[in-house]
């Protein structure tokens, strides 16, 4: 691996009360869920009560996995209360996020670049005091007409889109485990993802 630490550790963001459940703003987090029910990765509470945290050791990569138990627009609290206890170069923080400026079932992996008006996102760049860190965005396409984008983010998925977001998740769980071993090779997958026709 080209980082300096074999330390690596995923976020998924989301709204964790009940009313926000499996909306489009949560797939970020629901994505991560996946990851960790499917490699057993057991998540626990923090004692700050401010994010759940799990750890494996996978393809030799210490892996921890935080998902933030406060609300999407402070996110950033949870990942730096994190690093005032665990040592992490930044270069090794991969974030999952919704992105509404992605097309549907598109994904992306970039590092450094601009929050695009997503308040998480704006969160962990106010509370890390930079944007050089890898994050993972997942489309969800622009809103339909004279639908309020904060409205269309805070809504379920269409029933014709269920299965669609089921090969979503599953594609992006296979790219988020060739990250752990090949940055380039998975980077290069999630900009190659082809959708399926919605029907």
């Amino acid at each position: 691996m080209t980082q300096e630490s074999n330390k690596l550790l995923y976020v998924g963001l989301w709204n964790p009360q009940v009313q926000y459940q499996n909306t489009r703003h949560n797939i970020g987090a629901d994505t991560l869920f996946s990851f960790a029910k499917k490699y057993s990765i057991e998540l626990k509470d923090d004692i700050s009560g401010i994010f759940k945290l799990g750890t494996m050791d996978l393809e030799d990569v210490d892996l921890n996995i935080l998902i933030p138990m406060v609300s999407m627009n402070v996110s950033g609290k949870a990942i730096k209360n994190y690093l005032k206890k665990y040592n992490l170069e930044l270069t090794n923080l991969l974030v999952l996020h919704d992105d509404i400026d992605l097309p549907f079932g598109k994904l992306r992996i970039k590092s450094g670049s601009s929050d695009g008006g997503h308040n998480g996102i704006k969160s962990i760049n106010t509370n890390l005091g930079t944007n050089e860190y890898f994050r993972f965005k997942i489309g969800l396409g622009r809103p339909p007409l004279k639908v309020d984008p904060a409205d269309y983010v805070l809504s379920k998925f269409y029933t014709d889109e269920r299965e669609e977001v089921e090969f979503l998740i599953e594609d992006s769980l296979d790219i988020l485990f060739q990250f752990l071993s090949d940055r380039d090779v998975a980077i290069k997958a999630a900009s190659e993802r082809r959708i399926i026709d919605v029907v």
